[in-house]
């Protein structure tokens, strides 16, 4: 090699090395300065901080708009449901309720007797296939009623053409059975044991649980897309957010298992693997039901179910009423609905159907103690604005159990597993810290803050800790003793846990109890690709982000200042250190493929994103006076904004700022006497 080629070559190297450093330790983005930041962090405690996100600002109002401007993106099912299910007397009845005159109209038929309509019996073959048999024929006539057999749990109605044999009407209805006529002819109590007998009076009532799930919806989502049901709750219920709730898993299973079971989906395998079936798994509501509670189980997605998605799924019947089979039906015989991939049967979407199941257990719940878990995905499994379809629905509902009288005696987790995994908005920083955050209400009776202080008091101070599905479990098991709800056994368990710190704090801690404030995703075993608690990364002094935040630091305490002429102002002497605080999460990872649908701003799918939202947290000296301060600054962009409030963390004491009589600011100043 020449000496001229050997020149050049190391010339190359050089200037590449020159650019690899710049490119990973030097910031060359020019930064303008952002107002300050308030309230940061959703979770600020000594083991994790979670950044604190905006409900909607304009960043975010890009992603809401598209579907609701699209004339598609309303929710309206494509047939009219002809019959209603009613109960009198103990019994079930199919009743017309669609006027017969409009029926035989729009069939071009003018008699009743030209229909003929049968009731079938429905029967699960294998994973994804339903049979109809025993056909019944019931006359279209009045008064246009049929009486269904005792015991029927589901049945398929069609209707046909008499001339034609063309179906006119198809549909399907399932029936949950009515409490006993003593029962019913007595007044609801707040609660009625089955067996009077089986708990003496003067026993701690028994406290039911009921938890309503709303897949892939952020905890940001559902305040922005639910206004009305948030509102519902905050003004008219008892009841706790949680800002940091963290999810442990990529999908429904892994996090839905642990508040189920107090398993991770790994843990749990050895209870279904090797057996084929998940009828082993110690899954809560078996104990609640040995308790004497009557317990419902019912997800609107069949195919998407936690027990049957990729998973054997149970042999046997798991509670007193579930609806999967039901569900299983419907999902073979689904109708496509005016919102892609949100499905319908007859007039009913999906999720009016686990609405209809819960008024069809209120004579139960009035009457007996109860656990309830329900689960809708579909339509919020796909889009980021289906909530907002939703919203009017679960007000409802809400409303529906405080009118019946159901919230006087149980506690409700109003809830999701994750965040929008998949989509333009899901793209985004926010839309990758939302993944992570899903949404956590626990609604409470009034009158446990009067019995149960101490508990009520933990469960309102944990709003701003962290917390994962773990902790749920072991928050329904609380439930299932209320005696150790009382002051002296929280004050015990208290002490006991707060003995337990570093590797030994438990990875599940009741909301009953409060959440020790070094807890973090380790101890909590959050996996760090999907925890939300900051990490730190050493970086330059001289990077162009530290001097612009430096500056920002500086310019902050000096306008404080700006009332005390007498005070000097700060210079910068020196850069001491600076790190990112970033999200564990926050890397290099693909977003997950959704599903093909007719919208195609929908995507992308599988799409490499590195985000570069940080903040950045600095520690400098000033002049004169040699004094240190620590600050944080935010970069969205090329924006940087102060977060929270400077601290003086060093220097010489306060020797010089005795000028001026305001012990908040002494710290700030230098005094010029």
């Amino acid at each position: 090699m020449g000496e001229r080629s050997f020149r050049k070559l190391v010339l190359g190297v050089i200037l590449t090395t020159i650019i690899l450093y710049a490119l990973l330790f030097l910031d060359t983005q020019c930064y303008e300065t952002g107002g300050k930041i308030h309230n940061a962090f959703f979770v600020n405690t000594d083991g994790c901080r979670i950044i604190a996100m905006d409900v909607m600002n304009p960043t975010i109002a890009k992603y809401t708009d598209w579907e609701w401007k699209d004339k598609r993106f309303y929710l309206k099912c494509p047939h009219q449901t002809w019959f209603r299910t009613e109960v009198a007397n103990g019994d079930w009845y199919l009743k017309l309720t669609r006027d017969i005159d409009r029926i035989l109209q729009e069939s071009d038929l003018t008699h009743d007797w030209q229909i003929k309509c049968y009731w079938f019996r429905i029967k699960i073959k294998g994973r994804w296939r339903a049979k109809i048999y025993g056909p019944t024929m019931f006359p279209l006539e009045y008064p246009y009623a049929l009486k269904v057999p005792k015991g029927l749990r589901h049945m398929r109605v069609k209707c046909l053409n008499t001339f034609t044999n063309k179906t006119l009407h198809d549909d399907a209805h399932f029936f949950i059975q009515p409490p006993p006529e003593k029962l019913l002819k007595k007044p609801p109590a707040t609660l009625k044991y089955w067996d009077g007998e089986k708990h003496s009076s003067g026993a701690t009532s028994p406290i039911s649980v009921m938890i309503l799930g709303l897949d892939s919806v952020s905890h940001l989502n559902l305040l922005r897309q639910m206004p009305r049901t948030v509102r519902y709750m905050r003004q008219n219920m008892s009841q706790v957010e949680f800002w940091g709730f963290n999810k442990i898993g990529t999908n429904t299973y892994p996090n839905l298992i642990a508040l189920l079971t107090g398993l991770s989906a790994a843990e749990s395998e050895a209870y279904w693997v090797r057996q084929k079936c998940m009828d082993n798994l110690p899954l809560i509501w078996k104990e609640f039901k040995r308790a004497g509670y009557n317990t419902s189980f019912a997800e609107d997605m069949a195919i998407y179910s936690m027990f049957y998605f990729g998973k054997p799924g149970f042999k046997r019947p798991t509670t007193d009423n579930n609806l999967h089979d039901f569900m299983v039906d419907l999902y073979i015989n689904r109708q496509a609905s005016s919102v892609s991939d949100t499905h319908c049967m007859g007039e009913r979407a999906f999720m009016d159907i686990l609405l209809e199941m819960n008024d069809r257990l209120l004579p139960h719940t009035q009457r007996y103690p109860f656990f309830s878990f329900y689960w809708w995905a579909n339509g919020f499994h796909e889009f980021f604005n289906s909530p907002r379809l939703a919203d009017g629905r679960f007000e409802r509902l809400l409303r529906s159990l405080d009118d019946a009288g159901i919230t006087n005696n149980t506690i409700i987790f109003f809830m999701s597993d994750h965040g929008l995994r998949w989509g333009l908005f899901r793209s985004s920083f926010q839309g990758m810290i939302e993944d992570s955050q899903p949404f956590l209400s626990v609604l409470y009776p009034k009158w446990m803050r009067l019995k149960y202080p101490m508990a009520i008091k933990s469960l309102v101070g944990n709003a701003h800790s962290l917390v994962t599905t773990y902790d749920l479990h072991e928050t329904l098991k609380h439930i299932l003793e209320p005696s150790s709800l009382e002051d002296t056994s929280i004050t015990q368990k208290t002490e006991e846990l707060w003995k337990l710190k570093g590797s030994q704090t438990p990875r599940a801690v009741s909301l009953f109890l409060p959440i020790p404030p070094w807890r973090n995703c380790n101890t909590s075993h959050i996996p760090s690709k999907f925890c939300l608690c900051h990490k730190q990364i050493p970086i330059p002094e001289s990077n162009r982000v530290v001097t612009k935040s430096a500056s920002i630091i500086i310019d902050y305490v000096n306008q404080l200042m700006v009332e005390y002429p007498v005070c000097i102002p700060l210079q910068l002497d020196s850069i001491e250190s600076a790190y990112f605080a970033a999200p564990q999460r926050d890397d290099d990872f693909y977003i997950e493929k959704g599903h093909k649908n007719v919208y195609p701003e929908k995507g992308p799918f599988w799409k490499k994103q590195k985000y570069e939202d940080r903040d950045i947290v600095v520690r400098l000296k000033t002049k004169p006076g040699n004094a240190y301060f620590e600050g944080m600054t935010r970069r969205q962009g090329s924006k940087l904004s102060l977060v929270g409030e400077v601290v003086r963390v060093g220097g010489e004491g306060n020797r010089n700022n005795d000028c001026i009589d305001n012990p908040l600011l002494e710290p700030f100043c230098h005094c010029a006497l």
